[in-house]
């Protein structure tokens, strides 16, 4: 198969600010990446950077786009090819992303397979999601329609109090963002280690230095692991202190980075957990791909959010 033509749109939508989006200014905005191959084939890639969180912004994937136009026409079999021009066309993390999925999807359409079945001769059928809540009315309604793990933004512990008693018996995933004061986190993680808490995500500036002392509640890495060397990533994943990585393939730069990741994480029997980064329903179909393809049999980060609402009313 060669693929033969490239098209761009970049689309916005509102967005309510509830949980992960509560600090999202009420927009989202990203860029559709179609490509097409010469026997009609199809692939869609989404890029929506986390304004002020990611590395690359939107005109990143239209430049992407137009370098990888300049290349045409690309002959592409497998997910090594896509990866490898994903990777010559740019290094912007969420343009790869989106680059690499839309190829890939042409290839599995080309193949007539799945773009998890391009990664693993087995990938998972069912996927079970972590739900995120704001507060005891949504703990309660999650439960209710059958949520057995919850995660809560928390910028203290109270609230993670509160969603334990309104959702007795159900585990806890606490994402508390880097604003836990470092001088308190220590004293915080023995107050919600008495809850049925996996673990605590990136819960203070620099937190990953924690990991090198013993915790009373278990670690989780997200936006750290963009900027740790391989040195000190073997470091975070051989402390016994550590329970999962959170991966979310607009920040790392897609699938194959993100695989790499897993399989580093499960040779040191660390969970690696795919979550989304508030993309529309493209990126979030691809992060499904990717959680199948690693086959990590716990909740991941991808229950329903609120970028996903109003996309298709107004694009």
């Amino acid at each position: 198969m060669k693929i033969v033509g490239v098209e761009t749109k970049v689309v916005r939508w509102p967005i309510e600010g509830r949980g992960a989006a509560r600090t999202f200014g009420g927009e989202r905005t990203a860029v559709i990446v179609g490509v097409r191959g010469d026997g009609g084939e199809t692939g869609l890639g989404e890029a929506a950077p986390l304004q002020g969180r990611s590395l690359d912004e939107i005109d990143d994937t239209l430049a992407a786009a137009d370098a990888l136009a300049a290349r045409f026409p690309l002959a592409i079999e497998t997910p090594a090819h896509a990866t490898g021009i994903a990777d010559r066309v740019t290094a912007a993390p969420a343009a790869r992303f989106a680059l690499e999925t839309a190829l890939l999807a042409a290839i599995a359409q080309h193949a007539r397979t799945s773009i998890a079945a391009l990664w693993s001769a087995l990938p998972l059928g069912e996927l079970s999601a972590a739900i995120i809540v704001d507060d005891e009315a949504d703990a309660t309604r999650a439960v209710a329609a059958g949520a057995r793990c919850l995660k809560l933004k928390a910028e203290t512990p109270e609230l993670a109090h509160r969603i334990a008693r309104a959702a007795p018996g159900i585990r806890l995933r606490i994402d508390a963002n880097q604003r836990w004061p470092r001088s308190q986190t220590m004293q915080w993680l023995a107050d919600v280690a008495q809850l049925p808490v996996d673990f605590v995500e990136e819960p203070c500036a620099d937190c990953v230095e924690l990991l090198r002392e013993p915790l009373p509640c278990k670690l989780a890495l997200d936006e750290s692991l963009v900027t740790l060397d391989r040195a000190e990533l073997d470091r975070a994943l051989a402390s016994p202190e550590l329970a999962a990585i959170i991966l979310k393939p607009t920040v790392l730069g897609g699938f194959a980075r993100s695989l790499g990741l897993a399989a580093h994480a499960h040779a040191h029997g660390i969970a690696p957990i795919v979550s989304h980064a508030l993309e529309g329903p493209i990126a979030f179909a691809a992060c499904h791909e990717l959680s199948r393809a690693i086959g990590a049999d716990v909740p991941v980060g991808l229950g329903p959010h609120p970028a996903l609402d109003h996309f298709w009313e107004h694009v």
